[in-house]
């Protein structure tokens, strides 16, 4: 196996591992259903860090969406991996990180009609850094009070990825 190649973890309906598949063959329109997962960043006055995706991105390139997201190599812990993905993406340590929707998942399909189809943990985290996005991965960021953030999803949802729409829609926030 070439270590280059990321693998996802697919999983069945109740969220059993039912096997492994790189990464770029699983995105696709008919993406089994895989797990993944999203975190939201929060720094010391409250703001929460808002990320735009690259444009070279595979699925909603240039959207807004939450902090980051990832997916766990096979044996990987879902911790270690948002972790891993926070330095990765954002140049970020996380001070903290705790579950907020252990049970998320959704089914989202893009304008190119890539699907996006994840069991999706969501976690929030603590940082007293700012970020070093990692160009490949973020086009910007931006620090925003959680109220300012849901308004703003709430008045153009369309410019956001379907799963902070969904995930926010959860929370209630």
């Amino acid at each position: 196996m070439n270590a280059t190649i990321e693998q996802v973890v697919l999983v069945s309906e109740d969220g059993t591992p039912t096997g492994v598949a790189d990464k770029v063959a699983v995105h696709s329109a008919t993406t089994p259903l895989h797990l993944a997962f999203s975190c939201h960043v929060y720094n010391a006055v409250g703001e929460v860090l808002v990320t735009r995706r690259a444009l070279g991105k595979l699925t909603w390139p240039g959207v807004w969406t939450n902090s980051f997201c990832g997916h766990p190599a096979p044996g990987e812990a879902l911790e270690a991996a948002v972790h891993r993905k926070a330095a990765q993406e954002l140049g970020l340590s996380l001070a903290s990180l705790e579950p907020i929707l252990p049970d998320f998942r959704y089914r989202a399909v893009d304008a190119s009609g890539i699907v996006e189809n994840e069991i999706c943990p969501v976690y929030t985290a603590t940082v007293t850094d700012d970020p070093e996005p990692n160009p490949l991965e973020v086009a910007e960021y931006f620090w925003a009070t959680p109220s300012a953030l849901r308004a703003a999803v709430t008045a153009t949802p369309r410019a956001f990825s379907p799963w902070l729409v969904l995930q926010l829609a959860e929370l209630g926030r």
